[in-house]
């Protein structure tokens, strides 16, 4: 069961929200099919939908517009096909107007940014807000200073009188590709700050997803850090956005994530991965020692996970511990990374 678009918990990752906005772009009526996912993929993400990992990706990023109320994912077996990941046959739109009932606007002048508004079908709240953006090209054309770039909100605010606004318009139809762009409008996603520690030379990067496992990892690593040359707090979902920020060190190879064995705590790192290879940094592979002294303790009762969804979830895990987290999942169990305590992380040395 999805949220509705207003109670999102974060924005969209990045590679998300491009993925709805072509499927927003592409969609002639509230249900979607197939051939128009995949054809939304290609064209939002060419590079990933080429790639060996195409079919985890595009069903990592499908789970996740939905989760965000976006749109609404099959809920009958027969409506997802016998792939794994499996996929769904269609999606349907969180939205009560299709864009086939749309008409085009031929009579506002557009500005020149705007060409292509004169051909779209847009619905009576896409052209109001592409007015508003309209008004802004047009009063800042000779005005370079009030098109010097702003971070997303604070753009959001001058143009709607509303800092969220964009927040909204970046997953759907207007910014689908050869459409409006942040580039445009001169913004940019400020990505958050990545909490992390130096402990040595290595060219690993150890991310950690809650505070008190970063802290005792941070303090046993630190005397004789290995390969791991940084440490990082992931700080939960907030890593998806701030992995970009890895781009910005020197020397750093390998990205290794331990978080908590559940739906979400696994899902960040397959999609922080998807988002940090858009900036050239390495796939995020799982740290597969702290993983296994995880699985040797007790779980503890979490969500029940279907069956389609565990497959695509763990599929960012390598073989040897992905049937073992399926089967976790699949039980409705969890598994925190705070029962690998301190004490259990300093007598046992596996794990490095």
């Amino acid at each position: 069961m999805t949220s509705p678009p207003n109670q999102a918990r974060a924005l969209l990752s990045p590679a998300a929200a491009q993925l709805s906005a072509a499927v927003h772009a592409r969609a002639e009526r509230v249900t979607v099919g197939r051939a128009t996912l995949m054809e939304a993929f290609r064209e939002a993400l060419p590079g990933p939908a080429s790639g060996e990992h195409a079919r985890s990706t595009l069903a990592t990023l499908l789970y996740e517009i939905a989760e965000h109320g976006i749109i609404n994912l099959p809920t009958t077996r027969t409506k997802w096909d016998a792939g794994r990941p499996a996929l769904p046959e269609q999606v349907r739109l969180h939205t009560a107007t299709s864009a086939k009932s749309a008409t085009p606007h031929r009579h506002v002048s557009w500005r020149p940014e705007l060409d292509w508004a004169y051909s779209a079908r847009l619905t009576a709240s896409q052209t109001e807000d592409l007015l508003a953006c309209n008004r802004w090209f047009r009063d800042t054309r000779n005005h370079p200073d009030r098109r010097a770039p702003l971070p997303l909100r604070e753009r959001s605010y001058d143009i709607f009188r509303h800092e969220k606004r964009l927040d909204t318009l970046i997953t759907g139809a207007l910014f689908a590709p050869g459409r409006l762009t942040l580039e445009q409008l001169a913004t940019y996603r400020e990505p958050p700050p990545l909490a992390y520690r130096q402990l040595g030379n290595g060219d690993t990067m150890l991310v950690v997803e809650n505070s008190d496992t970063y802290a005792t990892l941070r303090d046993l690593l630190k005397p004789d850090p290995g390969r791991i040359g940084y440490i990082a707090f992931g700080s939960g979902r907030a890593f998806e956005a701030s992995v970009e920020n890895i781009a910005e060190l020197d020397g750093i190879h390998r990205i290794v994530y331990y978080g908590d064995l559940d739906a979400e705590g696994i899902a960040i790192p397959a999609r922080a991965s998807i988002n940090g290879a858009q900036h050239g940094l390495p796939p995020i592979e799982p740290a597969m020692g702290l993983y296994r002294l995880l699985l040797a303790h007790e779980p503890t009762t979490g969500d029940i996970i279907a069956s389609d969804r565990a497959h695509s979830l763990t599929a960012w895990l390598p073989g040897e511990l992905r049937q073992a987290v399926h089967a976790l999942l699949a039980k409705g169990q969890r598994l925190a990374q705070e029962a690998t305590n301190r004490n259990e992380l300093g007598t046992e040395s596996a794990w490095r």
